[in-house]
């Protein structure tokens, strides 16, 4: 009786404690705890030493998201399975993709603009950040633009040009097998684009340094396979950290 009430006791101590409410920022190799829920000029203050940083592309990530190593799961399968059919060609492109992305770092990214000086100065641009674990990416310029999917290598780079239409990026890279009437293009800010590139609704659409481009496969009446491989791929890629 007496060893019931102390493990009754003991029990009420523990959901009596305060849950932890730390805040880590990994940014740059290093690794920032704050005990308390925090907002994001302090995260970025001890951090904001270069005035190199290509804030467009700077970009807070939460880490708790097991929805897309599930994400990540279903697509390498598929990427598998579909390895079976394909022809040679688009099969070592497969092959490609399933390597790059299963060493992809995985997180989600928050839907808000970073920029230090504006969020010591608007209380809207500086959000509190929960308890929780984040990836802080600061980076410089970026210089080239990553294109994904039905192309040679599976994941390339790409020198970003200026002034260059997003189909440019094209022209050397894609696969026989590949649709280019709507590339989707996830800009270094975050916004995904749909951009197409054929027929009256053609657009000129230029990609940000350290943008990411997606170009679909082409899809078959008798099979929805690649159709479900290039949703899995768009949605997956929005998941990846830059690095």
């Amino acid at each position: 009786m007496r060893l019931l009430k102390k493990l009754t006791l003991l029990a009420a101590v523990l959901l009596t404690l305060p849950v932890s409410a730390q805040v880590v920022v990994h940014s740059a190799g290093q690794s920032i705890t704050f005990e308390q829920p925090v907002r994001l000029d302090a995260v970025l203050a001890p951090l904001v030493r270069s005035a190199d940083i290509y804030w467009p592309a700077a970009a807070l990530y939460d880490t708790n998201v097991p929805e897309a190593e599930q994400l990540r799961s279903e697509t390498l399968t598929l990427l598998q399975e579909l390895q079976q059919s394909a022809k040679p060609e688009v099969q070592q492109v497969l092959l490609q993709l399933a390597s790059r992305i299963a060493d992809w770092r995985l997180a989600r990214r928050l839907p808000f603009v970073i920029d230090y000086d504006l969020a010591r100065i608007n209380l809207a641009a500086n959000p509190l950040l929960p308890a929780g674990d984040y990836i802080l990416q600061l980076p410089r310029r970026p210089d080239t633009v990553v294109l994904i999917g039905a192309i040679r290598g599976g994941i390339i780079s790409h020198a970003h040009t200026p002034a260059t239409a997003v189909n440019d990026y094209l022209q050397r890279a894609k696969l026989q097998s590949a649709d280019t009437n709507l590339v989707q293009l996830l800009q270094a800010d975050g916004r995904l684009v749909q951009v197409p590139l054929s027929g009256a609704s053609t657009i000129y659409q230029e990609a940000q340094p350290g943008a990411a481009l997606f170009v679909p496969f082409r899809s078959s009446l008798f099979s929805r396979d690649y159709q479900r491989l290039n949703q899995l791929l768009v949605e997956l890629m929005q998941y990846r950290v830059a690095v």
